[in-house]
């Protein structure tokens, strides 16, 4: 068979895998479980629940002991070398045939002429993680299976095992780290996503996007380079022990302070957050109480940028020290779990007489076992009191987890999963039923906090009653499994009758409740709404009766189904409604115009909201692009040239690496398919929302050919995907494409863009950036959501590096000429009577004096 020289690599690291293997096995005996095969290191759940032999179900319970290396008995953990991408077990939404895996690992240096298909898995002739050769014998070929529907592998002779995203990083294909404080990628071979990573100090940096389950050091498994395999990353930082008890105490301790007239305190805030709590949420103090809920201060900046204290509940996220180790291990880390350890054998002294002989499996098994019952808090999140967007995740640079883990049952085999905190406490108070809630709303569902749901047989989805509410939980249920995903909806009939009785809308109907918490504080049974909820309806099938609620209220509600604005070009927003999620934005301009200025406010913009994005620059390297994304981030050019601002200059790098901004390690002439693979590991491990790509003709520039109609071909067919793409993983995809050629100052049409029609009739919105002797004008020429079509007149501010619709002064409408326009009041006023009201003649240059970035501005500066 024939082998890529990079596959190598791995077969020489499993040959140091199994050195380590007798002692695992030793010590998993120890600790009362299975032993491993002697040539198998490890097995992951998302591959043992694919196969049904005893060797995986018997393995499964390692769930995360990935490719491991070298053994540390001092803290009983095991460091790997590279982290592992979970998919869960349930997780059947992939749709991986038999086609796609034969393919993918053909194009990848593996022969699959020879390969076994069954109904269920692949099965390989050789195995190319196997370090030892074949020779040929019958009863050591075919033993890779690759499992059709999910992806999952799982070798039955070295025992090499992972999801899908875990294959085609092995084969070389997408991978995910983060950029280094320059912007470049300090992994060196691998293409993938990057994340701007700032070169700061911890302590100010709120890296909270940096943990969804793989190695944040930059090194990608398949990768020639970089460090060595038996390299563990130091674990995540965890708030103080006694902080999370501390802030419990404070909310009840303050409001005793706030009714006691001699001992006023100036920290609480008037009202109280306690008042806040339990008379506008609703919540009593048993709740609060049993979720650990918290109150604290945390500075913001206030719209002069000075920081200020500010009153704020906290959230806890509390879990056992086992879950915390096994979210560890996924990344390639491991806890020390020394403190942990002494204190199980003091108990266990203590509790057991001074003769004793209790072997060494029984003190390794209540060591596990205190493992279990020993909780910690692995992070705090903050949110003030008087400003919802004002949110604090402390420590930074933490890890995910969800609020109100550490009530639900041991041995439960169901739970709620709501969208926020007070919609989960709703729950518990109203139903006594354990209800969790997502870390970041209904934006994400990090992968590193899906192990802490395998055990449940059932997971209620109760996200807000709005069109983004619905989309995450149709999301989310995939990526759980759908055959144990419950959609949780408030109906007419199932809110009860007297909260129906009590809150009629306009028109007489019973007003449904957004989300749990009001849904308690209306009154409602939430016993019967979380009993009337359904499954998610199968993708493929839909009947009038599944969708009817959905169309139902989208009509009576339309203002909750438009998309996601630009915050910063509120006309532009009114005319396309925003953007949606599973549709496809096709973007032409002529060369210079500045079509990636305006990409990239409008990527801030949805940054600042909490959307998840992902930026695919072929034609800027991502350090260019990033510079020019900080200067648009801070509404002013970038200190530089002197040492004394670099302070300043690292300050800024913090607050912007704060934002969920994502990038593609791809520049130039890429392949398509690799592009799709990198796009779609980043959609599924960091839930990006968002994808832009820019552009089409550098993308595809590598497969071009002398012929214009093979060129026409290639680009018809990447299109065709890209709109496949945004349909099924349910994002936005905005794409550039390049115009023909047309002469200077010609006004662009719909059929201006390159290539056939085939870019315009795929896409749902048809956005052209105009520029007319330097007037610039976004003219939205197709629009399917509502049909508003219309132009926008655009002004550039040099100091800020942005477009505004109200022009500043000093902007001009771009290339440096056309200053002093006057903008017509009326958004579609006609196009030319904008460029007659200008005041100087055409390329005519004013002198401006420098000016200051308009508070206005400032106002969408994203929250700290």
């Amino acid at each position: 068979m024939m082998i890529r020289p990079s596959l190598l690599h791995f077969r020489r690291s499993r040959g140091l895998a199994r050195a380590a293997v007798k002692q695992v096995n030793a010590l998993n005996v120890s600790n009362g479980g299975p032993a491993l095969c002697s040539s198998s290191p490890s097995l992951t759940v998302a591959a043992a629940s694919c196969f049904s032999s005893p060797l995986a179900s018997s393995s499964s319970s390692l769930l995360h002991s990935h490719y491991c290396t070298t053994l540390n008995t001092s803290t009983t953990t095991i460091n790997r070398s590279f982290s592992s991408v979970f998919v869960s077990k349930h997780n059947q939404s992939l749709n991986v045939s038999a086609q796609n895996i034969l393919e993918y690992s053909q194009a990848h240096g593996i022969e699959t002429h020879d390969a076994r298909v069954t109904n269920s898995h692949v099965i390989l002739k050789e195995c190319c993680f196997c370090s030892k050769p074949t020779k040929n014998k019958a009863d050591n070929f075919y033993k890779l299976y690759v499992q059709i529907g999910g992806g999952a592998y799982f070798c039955h002779r070295c025992g090499a095992s992972g999801s899908w995203f875990d294959y085609k990083i092995q084969l070389g294909g997408a991978n995910a780290n983060y950029a280094s404080s320059n912007g470049s990628s300090s992994s060196s071979s691998m293409v993938g996503v990057q994340k701007f990573k700032s070169g700061g100090s911890g302590g100010s940096k709120d890296s909270s996007r940096n943990s969804h389950g793989y190695d944040s050091s930059g090194f990608s498994a398949g990768s020639r380079q970089g460090p060595s395999p038996t390299r563990q990353l130091p674990p995540l930082p965890m708030p103080p022990r006694r902080l999370q008890a501390l802030y419990s105490n404070n909310l009840f301790a303050a409001a005793a302070n706030s009714n006691d007239s001699s001992s006023s305190s100036s920290s609480v805030s008037s009202p109280s957050v306690l008042d806040y709590l339990t008379k506008t949420r609703g919540l009593n103090h048993a709740t609060l109480r049993k979720y650990g809920v918290g109150q604290a201060q945390y500075s913001f900046a206030n719209e002069h940028g000075a920081y200020v204290k500010e009153d704020c509940v906290t959230f806890g996220w509390i879990m056992s020290v086992k879950d915390a180790q096994v979210q560890e291990e996924l990344r390639g880390s491991a806890l020390n779990l020394q403190d942990y350890q002494v204190a199980a054998v003091k108990a266990k002294a203590t509790n057991t007489s001074s003769d004793s002989d209790d072997d060494a499996s029984t003190t390794n098994t209540s060591l596990n076992t205190n493992l279990e019952s020993t909780f910690v808090t692995r992070r705090i999140k903050a949110r003030s009191l008087h400003n919802k967007a004002h949110q604090r995740l402390d420590p930074p640079g933490g890890a995910w987890g969800f609020f109100g883990y550490h009530t639900v049952p041991k041995g439960a085999k169901e739970v709620v999963l709501c969208e926020g905190e007070y919609d989960a406490m709703a729950v518990w108070q109203a139903t006594g039923r354990p209800a969790i809630s997502l870390p970041n709303g209904c934006r994400s569902l990090p992968v590193e906090t899906l192990p802490m749901l395998e055990e449940f047989d059932r997971i209620y989805l109760w996200m807000d009653h709005d069109g983004p509410g619905q989309e995450g939980a149709e999301l989310f249920s995939k990526k759980l499994g759908l055959e144990r995903c419950y959609i949780v909806r408030p109906t007419q009939q199932n809110i009860g009758v007297d909260a129906a009785a009590t809150t009629n809308d306009s028109i007489g109907n019973s007003k449904l409740p957004k989300d749990a918490n009001e849904a308690l504080l209306m009154g409602c049974n939430l016993t019967s709404i979380l009993d009337d909820a359904k499954l998610t309806p199968h993708e493929q099938i839909l009947t009038f009766d599944e969708l009817r609620l959905d169309v139902l209220h989208e009509i009576m509600y339309p203002d909750k189904y438009v998309g996601t604005p630009m915050t910063s070009l509120p006309m532009v927003t009114s005319k396309i409604k925003g953007l949606r999620r599973g549709e496809l934005t096709v973007l032409t301009g002529p060369t210079g115009s500045g079509k990636t200025t305006f990409l990239g406010q409008m990527s801030l913009d949805l940054a600042e909201q909490d959307v998840n994005v992902l930026w695919g620059s072929f034609e800027i390297k991502n350090t260019r692009l990033i510079h020019k994304l900080m200067q648009q981030y801070v509404r002013e050019p970038l200190p530089s040239g002197d040492e004394a601002m670099s302070g300043k200059l690292e300050a800024i790098a913090d607050r912007f690496a704060r934002l969920p901004l994502y990038f593609l390690k791809f520049h130039g002439g890429s392949d398509v398919d690799d592009v799709l693979d990198a796009m779609d590991y980043a959609v599924y491990v960091n839930d990006c929302q968002h994808v832009i790509l820019d552009n089409m003709q550098f993308m595809i520039s590598r497969k071009s050919t002398n012929s214009s109609w093979d060129k026409f071909d290639v680009q018809d067919q990447a299109i065709e995907k890209f709109r496949k793409f945004a349909t099924d993983r349910n994002v936005h995809l905005t794409l550039v494409c390049h115009p023909r050629k047309e002469a200077e100052d010609t006004r662009l049409n719909i059929s201006s863009f390159y290539g056939s029609a085939k870019a315009t009739q795929e896409a749902d919105t048809v956005l052209i950036l105009q520029n007319e002797r330097g007037k610039k004008s976004m003219e939205v020429k197709k629009n399917r959501f509502n049909g508003d079509l219309g132009h926008v007149p655009l002004f550039f501010d040099r100091q800020s590096g942005r477009y505004t619709e109200e022009q500043p002064y000093g902007a001009s409408g771009g290339g440096g000429g056309g200053g002093g326009i006057t903008r017509s009041t009326a958004v579609d006023s006609d196009y030319e009577s904008v460029v007659q009201n200008n005041p100087y003649p055409a390329g005519h240059k004013k002198l401006m004096p420098k000016i200051e970035v308009p508070l206005g501005l400032m106002d969408r500066v994203t929250k700290y």
